[in-house]
């Protein structure tokens, strides 16, 4: 068995974190090394050769994403973090290929592997058209053509890769691992002292699904039914030749939304536009009881079709957000835009698993509105922000599709900016969204109780009077801090002058 823990540089993978960041080098250089320390030893050799066969000046970005080429959950996790902008440049070009990589299975193997599910695809009228289009983390896809009645029809076969399941059922039973390596270490790495098995798991337990092209197939078929009244979004509809290894769907053309090449800022901005409010605005301000979100919106998931629509690829991981929980998020908005950091800790012990620590959450929230009183609109980014620190100060624990959620939007935030190259894109196209459904709701709202949150913004008539009713005491709030603001600048110490 090799020593990764050698192998594995701190000080260079702290080169690519962000600077607020590079404290936790060590133990995510520990955490990678125990990972690949515990894979079976066949796996490792040929992760070693790989990066053996690299040139000596390789940087270590480049080691990093032929790493995760390697792992499909660190695939996964390359994915993600591609579009986050706090990396460095470096790394999130070379991660940015993992949305979309060059297929390294055999078009005879794939022919295989499909009449092996399928039955000799000769008897179907198909006709595979190699090479294959794109592989993703645990599958590939390829074209084919199917002789009809009506003529010929165009689609894809999205295939799990040969022995994909042994690999990602070896990468996932070694969450809990690293989880607890972490959580032993919290005061020797002066990280915070969290739950990480219990956050590892329950990431592990959704990835699972990747492999479940069945669910897949289930979800496509619901976001397609999610969608159906919205002309500008396409998903994939779903044929007949599916099994649980193989998903049989249409063909989208087109290119990545991030490959959108245009000198028109408006162009770009309506297509960012609209990546917001299909796949963000469109779940948090649904009607339903339960939301359905996409988890995996990289670039390489999200296209732009020949004919001008938003094309949404692979919906094998998502998730849902439930009546209560979007009542919830609104009310630490509301809160906020209150300057009520009560109000935003009582909506945020609606919704938590757990808490470890109550005072600490008090005072991340007063942190966070006092961000609010200097001037910084409570949105989804403040939202995520506020919750990060709550999770990593305080223990806030949310359930496993809040975490997604969570992650979707930092995945997000990425994604727009590389898009638009505007920070304020997804609260400003939000907030607009917010505003029109709350108009359309209000007549309406003549004919309900004060407590009804049966609305798609999931605020009663009630909250919105007491918000109207709170005025004043936004204004007092809002003086009081900053006098306080002003009185703690003035008994900070200054350095003595020369």
């Amino acid at each position: 068995m090799f020593d990764w823990g050698t192998l594995i540089d701190p000080a260079a993978i702290a080169s690519v974190l962000p600077g607020e960041y590079q404290r936790f080098s060590r133990p995510v250089a520990s955490a990678l090394g125990l990972f690949l320390e515990h894979l079976p030893e066949a796996r490792q050799r040929q992760i070693l050769a790989e990066q053996l066969a690299m040139s000596p000046s390789a940087t270590i970005s480049q080691r990093l994403s032929v790493l995760a080429r390697a792992c499909p959950v660190l695939h996964k996790l390359g994915q993600v973090l591609a579009r986050d902008s706090q990396l460095a440049q470096e790394l999130r070009g070379e991660l940015q290929q993992l949305e979309s990589l060059p297929p390294s299975v055999q078009p005879d193997d794939i022919e295989r592997a499909l009449s092996e599910e399928l039955g000799p695809l000769d008897r179907l009228g198909i006709t595979l058209t190699p090479p294959a289009i794109a592989e993703a983390s645990v599958a590939v896809v390829i074209g084919y053509r199917q002789r009809g009645i009506h003529g010929d029809r165009l689609g894809v076969f999205k295939l799990l890769k040969p022995g994909i399941e042994q690999r990602l059922e070896e990468e996932l039973a070694l969450a809990s691992l690293v989880g607890e390596h972490l959580d032993e270490k919290c005061e020797e790495y002066g990280i915070p002292s969290l739950d990480y098995r219990e956050t590892f798991e329950q990431v592990r337990d959704k990835l699972q699904a990747e492999v479940h092209l069945d669910k897949e197939q289930r979800n496509l078929a619901l976001a397609h039914e999610y969608y159906a009244d919205d002309p500008r979004v396409h998903i994939p509809e779903l044929y007949e030749n599916c099994t649980s290894r193989v998903t049989d769907m249409e063909q989208l053309q087109g290119m990545k939304v991030t490959d959108f090449e245009t000198d028109n800022q408006h162009s770009r901005r309506a297509l960012a536009n609209l990546v917001v409010e299909a796949l963000v605005a469109k779940p948090v301000l649904s009607a339903d009881c339960q939301s359905l979100f996409h988890c995996d919106p990289h670039a390489g998931n999200l296209m732009v079709t020949d004919d001008g629509r938003l094309g949404v690829l692979d919906w094998s991981l998502v998730g849902v957000l439930t009546e209560q929980e979007r009542v919830s998020l609104v009310q630490v908005l509301l809160a906020a835009a209150t300057l009520s950091s009560t109000g935003v800790v009582r909506a945020l012990e609606s919704i938590a698993t757990r808490i470890d620590d109550a005072p600490a959450l008090h005072e991340v929230a007063q942190q966070w509105i006092k961000r609010v009183r200097q001037g910084e609109l409570p949105g989804m980014r403040w939202l995520v922000g506020m919750l990060d620190e709550a999770y990593h100060l305080a223990g806030l624990r949310l359930g496993a599709d809040l975490v997604l959620f969570r992650k979707t939007l930092h995945t997000f935030d990425g994604v727009l900016n590389d898009l638009s190259g505007e920070d304020d894109r997804l609260d400003e196209v939000l907030f607009g969204q917010f505003v029109q459904q709350l108009i359309a709701e209000w007549p309406r709202r003549w004919a309900v109780m004060p407590h009804c949150r049966d609305f798609a913004t999931r605020l009663s008539n009630f909250d919105l009077t007491r918000s109207l009713m709170e005025i004043p005491n936004t204004a007092t709030r809002y003086w009081l801090g900053r006098i306080r603001d002003l009185l703690s600048t003035l008994r900070t110490p200054r350095c003595p002058s020369n």
